[in-house]
């Protein structure tokens, strides 16, 4: 998932169950590479059977997804038969789109869609249940990617890739990556420079998405239940006030008020090797292949509770459309496009972390230490609410953020203040 989408997908949370069931399955992935996807296909869809003269139409976006999916299309066609079209239309466009589509009955059967939309898909009726994945099948995926793909307890989606951030540092200025935030500390308190603008460690601050990290891992949380209770908002919580705490520490090794920590800048400064390390997700890797860099990355540094920092993750997933008219086909093709072999072909194709647990250990993935780092913090990462009500949320926690930084005021009074406006935003709504 590239930037413009994560970024796009927190801001345009706006578009808001009936749904139908469909026959179950023993989705059993196959182990046997050799046997290829077909394979693997028969064996996890045993008990499924397609309606007769099915035929799909799929939205995926443009670049290697889409390459991928077509990929994953023709081959689901010369296994079941099922005629398999796909179209580009961006995740991000998908669900608002659907709304008008859907039920004009020209929408696409299966969709591609970042999970911070599920919410609204739900409400407006877009989407149909994921009967398909046995509790077992389940477990075969991260428990952030299964949460993050359902919705207020029912699994809805087949989960496709994962993002999360993680510590990109500098090889030629520091010998190994750093195991806590406090050697980060001291390593900035020798080697920053403020008027040769060298500083150890930098990230966008104002930004929730990387500075929930900070709360997330003291305990603090957005909405409670899982990201799913707007009655319980727990950004002024006293574990939240503590993580921002620490948050607000970082000011003396990073003298720079927010509009300055922008992710241009923070980019520059890292390509120049005037900083030494930064927070930024797998999409930055790309940014970095036209430089000489030696670079590393590691998962996000110890707090100093002991615990690991908790970063949000987006989830992007296929999703069923509500309107089809076949939806046993619809939840198969879904369901083979994240088989274990095709999610091993699609981070061949796409380099989108997979988001299977039994990918863990395979050597395409065990070989790249890389995107190891991405993978080992997203076990320690939580998927962004996907409640509509999140939009109500980024614009207060960003003002909250930048009187904690720039201003040097009070963590819990901020807060305060800034969870007043969420619950003001949300019961205006009701």
């Amino acid at each position: 998932m590239s930037k413009r989408l994560l970024i796009s997908t927190i801001i345009l949370t706006l578009f808001s169950f009936s749904f139908l069931t469909a026959c179950g399955t023993d989705n059993q992935s196959s182990t046997q590479q050799s046997q290829g996807n077909e394979a693997a296909g028969n064996e996890q869809q045993d008990g499924m059977k397609p309606e007769a003269g099915a035929e799909l139409l799929v939205w995926e976006s443009k670049g290697p997804e889409l390459d991928f999916m077509k990929a994953v299309a023709d081959d689901f066609e010369k296994e079941y038969e099922i005629k398999v079209k796909v179209e580009p239309v961006p995740a991000i466009d998908a669900v608002k789109k659907l709304t008008t589509d859907g039920p004009a009955g020209i929408g696409a059967d299966v969709f591609s869609s970042p999970h911070d939309q599920l919410g609204n898909a739900v409400m407006a009726g877009l989407v149909l249940q994921n009967d398909v994945f046995t509790e077992s099948e389940k477990d075969d995926f991260m428990t952030s990617a299964i949460d993050g793909v359902s919705y207020d307890g029912v699994l809805y989606g087949f989960p496709t890739a994962i993002d999360t951030y993680a510590l990109f540092y500098n090889k030629k200025l520091m010998e190994k990556a750093p195991k806590t935030y406090e050697e980060i500390i001291k390593f900035a308190e020798t080697y920053n420079d403020p008027k040769n603008k060298k500083y150890g460690f930098m990230w966008d601050v104002g930004q929730l998405y990387l500075s929930y990290s900070f709360l997330g891992g003291y305990g603090g949380y957005v909405f409670g239940n899982h990201g799913t209770d707007i009655n319980d908002i727990g950004l002024n919580n006293d574990k939240s006030i503590e993580g921002a705490r620490f948050l607000q520490s970082f000011k003396k090794v990073l003298p720079l008020n927010i509009n300055d920590l922008n992710d241009n800048i923070i980019t520059g400064f890292f390509q120049e090797g005037k900083t030494a390390a930064i927070i930024n997700g797998p999409w930055f890797i790309s940014t970095l292949a036209s430089t000489k860099m030696d670079y590393g990355v590691a998962p996000l540094p110890l707090l100093p509770n002991g615990e690991h920092p908790v970063s949000f993750s987006g989830i992007r997933g296929l999703y069923v459309n509500s309107y089809t008219k076949y939806p046993v086909a619809a939840k198969l093709f879904a369901s083979y496009a994240t088989t274990k072999q095709s999610l091993t072909k699609r981070f061949e194709m796409t380099t989108q972390l997979p988001p299977r647990k039994d990918l863990m250990d395979d050597p395409l993935l065990t070989n790249d230490p890389n995107t190891m780092a991405f993978l080992e913090q997203a076990k320690y990462s939580i998927p962004m609410p996907s409640i509509p009500e999140m939009g109500n949320v980024w614009v207060p926690a960003s003002a909250a953020l930048s009187s904690i930084w720039n201003d040097n005021q009070d963590p819990g009074t901020v807060l305060n203040k800034a969870v007043s406006q969420i619950k003001t935003a949300i019961n205006t709504k009701k």
